[in-house]
């Protein structure tokens, strides 16, 4: 059976997204914040941390292409007045469409996570051993769990 024809139709009932490629995740969180040129993009997804993704030019603008083929972008007139003579710039917002992607994926990847948890393959990893999201405020200082030897 075709693989893009399993992910059309969720096994819930409702349809779904096909999965998102990770630079295009990283492309529309990035526009999550608001229309933003190539470039600028880039640089959002390098500010975020992400290195696990390789963000050369020529990627992104094949990412941005496919994005708004698919409608999961559009292409807007969004210049600052600094730049509104400079037409080399093309500035790029997130619609509904992009947005319901965003939390298929989202959906998708939350899923895959309590799947792996739900495994043998993680059980006796010290607690060291498995990364933690960063942290989005103050930190407070929390107990190691000793591993079991």
């Amino acid at each position: 059976m075709d693989r893009r024809a399993l992910n059309e139709t969720g096994a819930d009932g409702p349809p779904t997204a096909p999965p998102l490629t990770p630079v295009a995740l990283h492309v529309l969180v990035a526009l999550g914040d608001g229309p933003r040129h190539g470039d600028a993009l880039m640089h959002q997804v390098v500010a975020r941390g992400v290195r696990d993704v390789a963000l050369a030019p020529g990627t992104l603008y094949r990412v941005l292409d496919r994005l708004r083929t698919d409608g999961l972008i559009t292409e807007v007139d969004a210049r600052p007045a600094a730049e509104r003579d400079d037409t080399r710039h093309r500035f790029y917002r997130l619609p509904e469409r992009g947005r319901q992607a965003v939390l298929a994926e989202k959906r998708r990847l939350v899923a895959l996570i309590a799947a792996i948890d739900a495994t043998a393959l993680l059980r006796g990893l010290c607690a060291a051993d498995t990364p933690r999201p960063a942290p989005r405020g103050p930190v407070s200082r929390q107990e190691e769990v000793p591993c079991a030897d």
